[in-house]
C-alpha cells in the first residue's frame, strides 16, 4: 500500500514536471512526434513490405500451380485415349488436388492483395501526415516566437512606471518653457535697446529744433545794424568841423 502510494505521487509529480517541460519546450514536443511518426512509419513500411513479399510468392506458386494444372489435365486426357484408366485416374486425382491448392492461393493471394494495398494507402497516409507535421512544427513555432517577442515588449513597456512618464513629460514642459521664457526675455531687451535709442534719437531731434528756434528768435529780436556812411557823416558834425565838398 505504502509503495503503491509513493509510486503513484512520483508518477504524478513526474508527469507534471513533464507537462511543464513540454509547455516550455514546444519545439521538442513536435519533433518526438515527428520521430514517433516516423518510426511507425518504418515499422509500418516493413510489415507492407513482408506483405508484397508473400503476395508475390503466391502469385508466383498460383501461377506454377495452374501451369502443372494445365499439363495434368492434358496428360489424364491422353492417358484415357490410351485406354491408361489407372494413369487417368492418378492424373484426375492430382488435377483435383491442384484445382483446390490453385482455388486456396487465388483466396490468398486476394487477401494479402488487399493487404498491401491498404498497407500502401496508410504508409502514404503516415509519410503525408509526417510532412504535415513538420510544416505545422515550423508555422507554430514561428508564431510562438512572434509571440514570446511581443510579449517581451509588453512587458519592457509595462516596467516603464506611468508616474515616470508623466514626470519625463513635465520635465520636458519646464525645459521648453523656460527656453521660449529666455527667448522671450532676449527678445524684450533688445526691444528696450531699440526703444531707449529711438528715444535719445527724438530727444536729440528736438534739442536741435530747439536751438534752431532760439536762434530764430534772437535774430528777429536783435535791432537793425546802422550804415558805416551814416555813422561818418554824423561824426563830423559832433566835432564842430564843416564838412568839405568833394570837387
Amino acid at each position: 500500500m505504502f509503495f503503491r502510494r509513493f509510486f503513484s505521487l512520483v508518477g504524478g509529480k513526474m508527469s507534471r514536471w513533464l507537462k511543464s517541460h513540454e509547455a516550455r519546450d514546444p519545439e521538442a514536443v513536435y519533433e518526438a512526434a515527428i520521430a514517433e511518426r516516423v518510426r511507425r512509419y518504418q515499422q509500418l513500411k516493413t510489415a507492407a513490405a513482408g506483405v508484397i513479399y508473400m503476395r508475390n510468392k503466391l502469385g508466383c506458386e498460383l501461377e506454377a500451380k495452374s501451369a502443372e494444372l494445365g499439363e495434368v489435365s492434358e496428360q489424364a486426357a491422353q492417358a484415357a485415349d490410351l485406354n491408361e484408366d489407372g494413369i487417368a485416374l492418378v492424373l484426375i486425382r492430382r488435377r483435383h488436388e491442384l484445382d483446390a491448392e490453385c482455388a486456396r492461393l487465388r483466396d490468398e493471394l486476394g487477401e494479402l492483395t488487399r493487404e498491401a494495398e491498404d498497407a500502401k494507402k496508410n504508409l502514404l497516409g503516415f509519410k503525408g501526415e509526417i510532412e504535415k507535421l513538420k510544416v505545422e512544427k515550423v508555422r507554430m513555432v514561428a508564431r510562438l516566437r512572434n509571440a514570446q517577442a511581443r510579449v517581451r515588449i509588453q512587458r519592457a513597456l509595462e516596467e516603464l512606471s506611468y508616474d515616470e512618464d508623466v514626470r519625463a513629460l513635465e520635465e520636458v514642459r519646464e525645459s521648453i518653457q523656460q527656453t521660449l521664457s529666455q527667448a522671450g526675455v532676449a527678445a524684450e531687451l533688445q526691444g528696450a535697446e531699440l526703444a531707449d535709442k529711438l528715444e535719445e534719437i527724438r530727444r536729440a531731434n528736438a534739442e536741435s529744433k530747439a536751438r534752431v528756434e532760439l536762434e530764430e528768435l534772437k535774430r528777429r529780436r536783435r535791432p537793425p545794424l546802422v550804415p558805416m556812411d551814416a555813422f561818418a557823416a554824423k561824426t563830423p558834425a559832433a566835432n564842430g568841423t564843416p564838412s568839405v565838398a568833394p570837387n
